[in-house]
C-alpha cells in the first residue's frame, strides 16, 4: 500500500531470490554458523534457538546479499549483485557472530545483575526491564539497523552500570529518569501514529536511538557517546520528525 512497504517486500524477495541461488552456502552456513550455539545458551531465556537461528542468517543474508546496495532491476544486476554476496558472505558472517556474542555477553551480565538488585531499586528495575525489551527480542538481530547493532553490547553495558550505580545515587537516577521517560512516550506515540499511516520516517527513527545515546550520557558517561547528546538536542531533531 506504500512505497516504504514495497521496498520491503522486494528487498526481502531479493535476499530470498539470493539464497536460492547460492543454496550451496548456504546449506554450509546452517550447519555450522558461528557463535550461534554460545549465544542460544545465553539468551534461552529470551529467544527460542532456533528463532535465534534464523534471525541471524536473515542478518547476515541482508548484510552480505544487499547491504547498502541499490535493489537489482535486471538480470545483469542480479547477477553482478549475486557475485558480490558470494564474496561477502564470509566477513558478514563473522562481523555477525562476532556482535552477537558480545551483546549475548552483556545480557547475561544484566540479567544476573537484574535478578539480585534489592526491592529498592524496583522502580529503576521495572525502567531497565522495559528497554531491555526493546534492544533485545526475538527477532532483534535482523531488525536493528546493521550500523546501530555494532552499538547494542554498549547499551546494555550502560545499563549494568546504571544499576551499579543506583545504590549511591539514588537522586539523579530519579531526577533524569522521568525526562527519558517522556521522550520515549513521545517516540512510541509518534510511531504508532506513523505505522498506521505506513510512513517510514529516517528522523523518528534517529531519535529513538539518540534516545539511547543520551541514556548513555546521563547514567554512564565513561561509555561515551559517538557525538554529543543531550535533552535539548532531542527536543531539536524531534522538529525533523514528521507529524503525519
Amino acid at each position: 500500500d506504500t512505497q516504504e512497504a514495497a521496498a520491503a517486500s522486494m528487498r526481502a524477495g531479493v535476499r530470498r531470490l539470493l539464497r536460492f541461488e547460492l543454496k550451496e552456502k548456504m546449506k554450509q552456513l546452517e550447519k555450522n554458523l558461528p557463535g550461534l550455539n554460545q549465544a542460544a545458551l545465553q539468551l534461552r531465556s529470551l529467544i527460542n534457538p532456533d528463532v535465534l537461528k534464523e534471525d541471524m542468517l536473515t542478518a547476515i543474508t541482508d548484510r552480505a546479499f544487499i547491504g547498502d546496495d541499490a535493489l537489482p532491476r535486471s538480470e545483469q544486476e542480479f547477477t553482478a549483485q549475486k557475485q558480490r554476496a558470494r564474496t561477502r558472505l564470509p566477513a558478514v558472517t563473522e562481523a555477525v557472530a562476532r556482535m552477537l556474542q558480545n551483546i549475548a555477553n552483556e545480557c547475561q551480565s544484566l540479567m544476573g545483575r537484574l535478578a539480585s538488585a534489592g526491592a529498592g531499586a524496583n522502580r529503576l528495575k521495572s525502567d531497565l526491564n522495559s528497554q531491555f525489551a526493546e534492544l533485545v527480542y526475538p527477532g532483534f538481530v535482523s531488525a536493528t539497523p546493521w550500523q546501530r547493532l555494532q552499538h547494542l553490547p554498549r547499551y546494555l553495558k550502560g545499563m549494568s552500570l546504571r544499576l551499579d550505580k543506583y545504590p549511591d545515587n539514588p537522586e539523579r537516577d530519579g531526577r533524569h529518569g522521568p525526562a527519558i521517560a517522556g521522550l520515549w512516550k513521545q517516540y512510541q506515540q509518534r510511531l504508532e501514529k506513523h505505522r498506521q499511516a505506513g510512513i517510514s520516517d529516517p528522523n523518528l527513527a534517529e531519535f529513538r536511538w539518540q534516545i539511547e545515546e543520551l541514556r548513555i550520557s546521563l547514567f554512564a558517561q565513561e561509555l561515551k557517546t559517538p557525538h554529543p547528546v543531550s535533552v535539548k538536542r532531542l527536543q531539536k531533531l524531534w522538529e525533523k520528525v514528521r507529524a503525519s
